[in-house]
């Protein structure tokens, strides 16, 4: 007999991996990556000196989130990886000298850390496939982490 539920849904509502590790990287990835972002924005060209101490918080959250971190190394080279390839597609529609330079030493870095950690493997269970559990965590710190930064804003 067919089972209907599965053939729909599918193993959709299923967890991707039983560590909790895995979910908490997850859910400190966007945060870091927007904190450290926005951070570093405000630091080198602030509007005002309020924007300056928005953007010491914003890195203070970013320092809080790698270190609440399992795996540091992943957060940091997925960060790198987005930005670098945000850089590529910023020079595939506008060149910009200062972009091209940003996007060598951004990939460098990444390529220099892959070869310095060739042998790394994460200490819990990478995913092969994304279920809608993993959307949820990764859609939801996001919009936590726009809603904190929002509301530490000058």
């Amino acid at each position: 007999m067919l089972d209907w539920h599965r053939i729909i849904v599918g193993d959709a509502f299923k967890a991707s991996s039983g560590d909790i590790n895995y979910y908490r990287d997850l859910a400190l990835m966007w945060p870091f990556l927007l904190f450290s972002i926005t951070s570093i924005l405000q630091l080198i060209s602030p509007e005002s000196p309020a924007y300056r101490v928005y953007g010491f918080k914003l890195a203070a959250c970013a320092i809080v989130a790698i270190i609440l971190a399992k795996e540091k190394l992943l957060l940091i080279v997925g960060s790198l990886a987005f930005v670098t390839l945000r850089l590529a597609v910023a020079l595939l529609f506008r060149w910009n000298s200062h972009a091209f330079v940003a996007l060598l030493v951004a990939g460098g870095v990444i390529l220099a850390i892959l070869r310095i950690h060739r042998d790394w493997k994460p200490s819990y269970e990478w995913p092969d496939k994304m279920h809608v559990i993993d959307l949820v965590v990764g859609v939801s710190s996001l919009g936590l982490a726009l809603a904190l930064a929002v509301w530490m804003r000058p």
